[in-house]
Order: structure tokens, then C-alpha cells, then sequence
């Protein structure tokens, strides 16, 4: 019997050591502002800027009164000026890319949120509505190892 008490105590108390592991992980919350700048020209910019890998909720607005814009996001460790563009389309060809994650056609003033799960590395953000990538509609984003 009494062999019987300690063989459950430690399966109860093993349990409890491996239920915090088995709990979700709460994403990281971050803001994403997409904006045509007025003549400061147009800006995407990420709050904040460095996140833990895992669970991430993007909240993105289209500040813009009049334009759609984009949040794409993908793992890239070059800059900005190596993604494959279109001088014709005025675009970064998304074909020419895999693991391209992100929300297109955003109307003006509107808001959404997605959840992403993203691996430890470097990331770049854009807008890849006609010209707004070259337009500076761009920013780096770097995920850390897990928390």
C-alpha cells in the first residue's frame, strides 16, 4: 500500500511538472503602423522592433486616408535592395519568394490583426503595392530565440 502512495504521488507530481510545458504560449503583441507619410514621405513601422520567437499578433493599421497598402513579412537575412524587384510592375515579385507571410489589400483606414508563428532569425516587412516598396514602405524585423 504504501509503495502504491509514493507511485502516485510521483505521477501526480511529475504531471505537474510537465503541465506548465503544455500550457499555449501567449503571442507577442505588435503594432504595425502603414502610412503614406504626407511629405515625410511613406513609413512601415513595427512596435517594437524585436520580438521572442514563437506566437506573434500583428496589429496593422492603414493610417492612409486614400491608398491601400500591404503587411508581408518574410525571412531575409540581405537588405532590402536584394528581394527580387520588378522595374515593370513597379513590385518585389512574390513569386520569386517562399515562406511569404502577411495581409495584402488593406483599405484605407482599416485595421486587422493576424497571428504569425515565427522562427528566430532576421525579417523584412513591406508594402508591396505598386511602388510603396521603393517608396521606403520597409523594416527590419529580427526574432530572438525563445523566451
Amino acid at each position: 500500500m504504501l509503495k502504491r502512495n509514493v507511485f502516485q504521488a510521483l505521477v501526480t507530481a511529475g504531471l505537474f511538472a510537465v503541465a506548465p510545458a503544455a500550457l499555449p504560449v501567449e503571442p507577442t503583441a505588435v503594432t504595425v503602423h502603414l502610412s503614406d507619410g504626407g511629405s515625410a514621405g511613406m513609413s512601415l513601422t513595427l512596435v517594437p522592433s524585436t520580438v521572442p520567437a514563437g506566437p506573434v499578433e500583428f496589429t496593422i493599421t492603414n493610417e492612409s486616408r486614400t491608398l491601400k497598402h500591404e503587411f508581408l513579412i518574410l525571412p531575409w537575412s540581405n537588405d532590402g535592395s536584394a528581394l527580387p524587384y520588378d522595374q515593370k510592375t513597379q513590385q518585389v515579385d512574390e513569386d520569386r519568394l517562399s515562406k511569404l507571410q502577411g495581409v495584402e489589400d488593406l483599405n484605407p483606414r482599416e485595421t486587422v490583426t493576424t497571428r504569425l508563428q515565427l522562427k528566430p532569425g532576421r525579417y523584412i516587412a513591406f508594402c508591396n503595392e505598386p511602388g510603396h516598396f521603393r517608396d521606403a514602405m520597409r523594416a527590419t524585423f529580427i526574432v530572438s530565440a525563445a523566451k
